[in-house]
């Protein structure tokens, strides 16, 4: 049997199990059947120093039919756990919003009809559950997202037996990194290292810059919050290809936990961290103090939001961002109460981010 075919088998064993176990809950033992499921959140999330990340704790919960309130709950992962094993058996892929239309369903009399799920949160919930039932991520199950995830530069990736060359047209273009991870491979890396940039304007404008070129450097971004993808391709650069990475993001408590997601992990994916966060990589800019160290004109910096403040003082408890660094970066934000974006150095020019900027903080960290 081929691995990938063994895998396949080992993954449908595991919800075929789930759905037995509930089975002879009511059947053989005669007991309410309960399905326990790690706990996930921020009580649940706890600091490794040995991994240098967020990791999951050894909390659960329990969910069965006990309560009306609970019910609707574990059917919908009974129902979500049937879908994966049909896709898995059909040999199909699907998105989560695709998994959402084919378990959507109405139930209840003429009289009081209501919809299986009351929205797509609820499936991908459903989604998350069996990932921390069998300790499979969602992925084995061929269950994708949309790609956000953008790469350019020196890198050549093989996507189901197609090679593509990213650094091909790297000052015209990026390549969008296909979310289904099983079918990536990146075979060859000719870069120095690596830059994750938050947003894909701001990689559109160091792109066309030459900035590949000249530093001989691959260029990625989430378009924002990053998908898994992006962080499993930073992840394997850096530790399969030893290459540096570094990353920059908006300078506002937003962009700083978006650049932390790839360094240090999130609590609503600690569970997965092993395969998500870049311990080794580098959190460079935007800070807060280069607002000031390079002087963005007052016309360019934005006024802080009660959410920003909020955002930043909640940053500021966790137990995982105690470093002196970021606290007094937030400490400064909270004085000031101003933000910035990196595109705000386009008031001195659009080349002044990948030809100043970039290359000065590069510099100051060693990695040119």
């Amino acid at each position: 049997m081929a691995l990938k075919d063994k895998r396949h088998q080992e993954i449908t064993n595991k919800i075929r199990k789930i759905m037995k176990n509930v089975g002879d809950d009511i059947l053989v033992e005669g007991i309410m059947p309960s399905l326990e499921i790690p706990k996930v959140g921020y009580d649940n999330t706890i600091w490794s120093d040995e991994k240098r990340m967020l990791t999951i704790g050894e909390k659960t919960v329990q969910v069965g039919p006990n309560s009306s309130k609970k019910i609707p709950t574990f059917a919908q992962y009974l129902v979500m756990a049937n879908a994966i094993r049909k896709l898995l058996d059909e040999e199909m892929e699907s998105t989560i919003r695709g998994m959402y239309y084919a378990t959507l369903s109405t139930v209840g009399d003429e009289k009081n009809q209501q919809k299986f799920w009351s929205g797509q949160d609820d499936s991908d919930d459903a989604i998350k559950a069996i990932e921390l039932l069998t300790n499979v991520p969602r992925e084995e199950f061929a269950v994708t997202s949309k790609p956000k995830g953008m790469i350019s530069g020196p890198i050549t990736l093989s996507v189901g037996g197609d090679l593509i060359d990213c650094n091909l047209g790297s000052r015209a273009t990026s390549q969008l990194i296909p979310t289904n991870i099983r079918d990536l491979e990146i075979v060859k890396v000719k870069a120095d290292f690596v830059m994750v940039v938050e947003k894909d304007t701001v990689l559109n404008n160091i792109r066309k810059s030459g900035f590949i070129q000249k530093y001989n450097a691959i260029l990625l971004t989430g378009s924002g919050e990053p998908d898994r993808a992006t962080r499993m391709m930073v992840k394997m650069l850096n530790e399969k290809w030893k290459k540096p990475v570094v990353i920059f993001a908006d300078a506002d408590p937003w962009g700083l936990g978006i650049a932390l997601r790839y360094k240090i992990g999130s609590e609503s994916l600690s569970y997965d961290s092993d395969r998500l966060v870049t311990p080794n990589s580098k959190v460079l800019g935007m800070m807060f103090s280069d607002i000031y160290e390079y002087n963005i004109p007052k016309v360019a910096r934005l006024a802080a939001t009660p959410e920003d403040l909020n955002r930043a003082n909640d940053m500021k408890k966790k137990p995982w961002l105690q470093d002196k660094r970021w606290k007094k970066e937030l400490n400064l934000f909270l004085e000031r109460k101003e933000k910035c974006e990196l595109d705000a150095f386009f008031k001195y020019g659009f080349k002044f981010l990948a030809d100043t900027y970039l290359p000065n903080k590069l510099r100051e960290a060693g990695v040119i």
